[in-house]
């Protein structure tokens, strides 16, 4: 084959030899017959490839041999009893095969752990009833003369609350048809009963008065409820009093300190009692013996305690309010007491300055 340039080169000498006034001289001439020879050339077509030797056969395997089912009998009493096992079994076909002749141990397993869980669970989280009051050993004695009485069902005498040393019991009796809340303290018991159905609409009161001296003792009250499910809800409260008093104490040294108050301040000792508190300060009110005026006094544990009391005109208002300011570091509290034929209550109002004090 010619390339581009001897193409160009056979073209133009062609036309110089073939043209009208064509002439070539011998080298011209050879170059022209050697052009148009190389142009008649063909390319020899290119030999065949050899085929490619085949890839050698694989050599013959023979299969494995499976062993045939064995089988064994197992011959008595007119019993047959016939085991097939395959050698060449997968595992999955064999436990499978397992599973089915021995399911009803798996089911006997599985339940055996159901019944271990459940009675696992009962015995942890199983609602076992109110845990049994700690008595000491004088408190035990008095709950043994309850029980010896015979006033109640056997085994149904339980403690479950105390309020200052009295101990209070839930107990029932005719065949638990009737509920009973009974206080005790040493020798003093204090029953109360009634039906179920009205301890648990209205509930059970039961009152023991425990002496502290020979002018006060501390009663005791108690109230009892039944819940939804049988169960005994108490509440409790406490106070001293004094047969020279209508007044009602928290303890036995509030009691004591209205005495000394009384002393202090000229107040009737019968008329003494507590407002309400300024955190652990009490805030007492009571009438002048010699006035009949009534008073608020502040705290009455030291010497002329700061007090205030209303004026004789004002007795004749239906509604009343003494106002008692008290300075402490630099700071006014201002406790007043609205009292009257209506609600009764104490306001304490910490950091109060008066308008003139605000003017200035």
């Amino acid at each position: 084959m010619l390339d581009a340039d001897e193409s160009v080169e056979l073209r133009a000498l062609q036309a110089r030899a073939y043209g009208r006034a064509g002439a070539l001289n011998e080298v011209e001439a050879a170059r022209l017959r050697e052009l148009e020879a190389g142009k008649l050339r063909r390319t020899e077509p290119p030999a065949p490839r050899e085929p490619e030797p085949a890839a050698p056969a694989p050599p013959h395997i023979e299969p494995e041999h499976i062993e045939p089912a064995a089988s064994t009998v197992v011959e008595g009493a007119g019993t047959a009893v016939s085991e097939d096992r395959t050698t060449g079994a997968p595992h999955g076909d064999s436990a499978l095969a397992a599973l089915r002749r021995h399911w009803r141990l798996a089911v006997a397993i599985t339940a055996a752990f159901i019944v271990v869980g459940l009675v696992l669970g009962w015995l942890i989280f199983a609602d076992r009833g109110p845990a049994p009051m700690q008595l000491s050993a004088q408190q035990g004695e008095w709950q043994s003369a309850i029980v010896a009485s015979g006033d109640f069902d056997p085994g149904s005498v339980r403690a479950v609350a105390q309020e200052e040393g009295v101990v209070i019991w839930f107990a029932t009796k005719n065949e638990s048809a009737d509920v009973c809340l009974v206080l005790g303290h040493e020798d003093a018991t204090a029953p109360a009963c009634t039906t179920r159905e009205q301890a648990t609409i209205q509930g059970v009161d039961a009152t023991l008065a425990k002496p502290v001296s020979e002018a006060q003792t501390y009663d005791i009250q108690a109230q009892m409820y039944l819940t939804q499910d049988g169960e005994p809800a108490v509440i409790t409260r406490s106070y001293i009093t004094s047969s020279q008093s209508t007044s009602m104490f928290a303890s036995e040294a509030e009691a004591e300190a209205a005495t000394t108050l009384a002393a202090q301040t000229g107040l009737d000792r019968r008329t003494i009692l507590v407002v309400g508190y300024d955190d652990e300060v009490p805030i007492w009110t009571g009438i002048d013996t010699s006035t009949q005026r009534y008073c608020l006094v502040y705290d009455g544990s030291m010497p002329d305690p700061p007090m205030v009391c209303d004026d004789s005109l004002m007795l004749a208002d239906a509604d009343r309010t003494l106002v008692l300011d008290v300075a402490d570091d630099g700071e006014t509290t201002r406790y007043e007491y609205q009292f009257g034929y209506g609600q009764q209550y104490l306001t304490v109002t910490r950091g109060w300055e008066s308008d003139d004090a605000a003017g200035e």
